[in-house]
């Protein structure tokens, strides 16, 4: 096996040499198998740090902005510790060289040589639509490599976060790398068939229809719904952790990122989806009327949606939970714990995140003859509504009592922060639009709170 201070010129993207790459003092050494070896397009690139230390290695190559370049050398951390770069099999079977070298914009799909005269202009439209809805395919594809390649293995490799960080991050990134690049690699044989594709409803069938789209909604629920509680949790942390800064620097640094930021790939899995629905509308546009084949597109087209509501829901439920277990981290209750009161007693064990949350914003409370209105921060969950009172980084969870017409002497009746959905009854104030009663018809006593929201447009929330 040889060995070269500069390495031969790369075969093209289906006949690669394999390509073994080690960092030491004095430079980088390419080690490359016979062409017979290994098969780069599939292949996928695994990470080994000689050393043992917990320091980053990257991909680079020269310049990723053009097609006929290739992953040529790995650059190392900023010490002189050795990194390799191996080649070993993926379960995907993705094309990974030739993925990650795709254009940011889709290339000419017209074959050379070819007269599209006969085609009609409606056929021509179609076929640009085919065309990047293919090529944008395999550019997320490139986007999901990236991910796996640069940020996720090394990540795990160098231990820069806390595996459950990292499966927040990342989640089932393996199962969508493996989805999409059927998906691809499908596209890639229906153009091999042909320059002109003449029908895709069977391939959008495959991917969106189905056991294969319930698993691709599934899937993609998993991997879209936490990502951007994982980003904020990731931001707060490398704000601190200088060495996890330095990791994602480099990384960030490397070109096959195109001067994207990790924060900027992660969202493309929830873009891709978005995607979709709009590639799909357009192609049934330009399909042919009466056709299976318009048939298919807009059953694509309906699935996609249904999907991507799907993602959408589940994102936000994530988001939701997120929300209800950070309050539920800074929820001052003792002074509601120590009142004798049934609701105190029902509710000593709350727990928020056991309910869904609906809506949260705030209102103003005027109690009685109380000339300052309470500000409340005020949570509508699903089978409750919860009124709160922010202080500090607090959020103060305690009962209220009314004043009395007179002398300002409190008494009973005490008024509950929680008032179950079931018991409660809302009416407009008709003098003020901004404001509402909420009626408490629970068993305890009837209860009137008298609310006022920011603007009647939050009132009607």
């Amino acid at each position: 096996m040889a060995t070269c201070s500069h390495p031969p010129a790369l075969h093209p993207p289906l006949h690669r040499s394999a390509l073994n790459v080690s960092r030491a003092k004095g430079g980088f050494h390419f080690l490359w198998f016979s062409e017979g070896d290994v098969d780069l397009d599939n292949q996928g690139l695994s990470y080994n740090t000689n050393s043992g230390s917990s320091s980053n290695s990257s991909l680079s190559t020269r310049s990723l902005d053009s097609p006929s370049n290739s992953l040529e050398m790995v650059t190392g951390p900023r010490t002189q510790e050795a990194v390799t770069v191996t080649l070993t099999p993926n379960s995907s079977g993705a094309l990974y060289d030739s993925d990650l070298e795709a254009e940011p914009d889709p290339p000419d799909w017209g074959p050379r040589g070819v007269d599209l005269k006969n085609l009609s202009d409606k056929e021509k439209k179609r076929q640009d639509v085919i065309n990047e809805l293919f090529h944008s395919e395999r550019s997320h594809v490139r986007h999901l490599k990236v991910l796996d390649q640069v940020f996720y293995r090394p990540m795990l490799d160098n231990q820069v976060l806390p595996s459950d960080h990292i499966q927040l991050l990342f989640s089932n990134l393996d199962q969508m790398l493996d989805i999409h690049s059927q998906f691809n690699n499908k596209m890639k044989s229906k153009r091999r068939e042909s320059h002109v594709v003449t029908e895709v409803a069977d391939l959008l069938f495959g991917m969106f229809d189905g056991p294969a789209g319930e698993e691709f909604q599934r899937a993609a629920a998993t991997f879209c719904a936490r990502q951007q509680i994982a980003l904020e949790l990731l931001k707060e942390r490398r704000r601190k952790d200088a060495k996890l800064n330095n990791f994602l620097t480099d990384a960030e640094g490397n070109p096959l990122c195109r001067r994207l930021q990790l924060k900027d790939i992660i969202p493309t899995g929830m873009q891709r989806l978005t995607k979709y629905p709009l590639l799909f509308e357009n192609l049934a546009k330009h399909t042919e009327e009466g056709t299976e084949e318009l048939s298919g597109v807009q059953r694509a087209l309906e699935r996609s949606k249904e999907i991507l509501n799907h993602v959408n829901q589940a994102k936000r439920e994530a988001e939701d939970h997120q929300r209800l277990s950070d309050i539920m981290r800074r929820l001052d209750r003792s002074g509601f714990e120590k009142v004798d009161h049934p609701m105190a007693g029902e509710f000593k064990n709350l727990d928020l995140t056991k309910h869904r949350l609906i809506h949260e914003g705030p209102l103003n409370w005027r109690i009685g003859n109380r000339q300052k209105l309470i500000d409340l921060h005020v949570l509508l969950l699903e089978d409750v509504i919860i009124l709160l009172q922010k202080q500090d980084e607090k959020f103060v969870l305690k009962f209220y009592n009314m004043n009395t017409a007179g002398g300002g002497v409190e008494r009973s009746p005490t008024l509950s922060p929680i008032i179950k959905v079931s018991t409660v009854l809302v009416r407009h104030n008709a003098v003020d639009k901004k404001a509402l009663y909420l009626v408490n018809t629970s068993q305890n006593g009837a209860q009137i709170y008298d609310l006022v929201a920011t603007s009647s447009a939050e009132r009607k929330m």
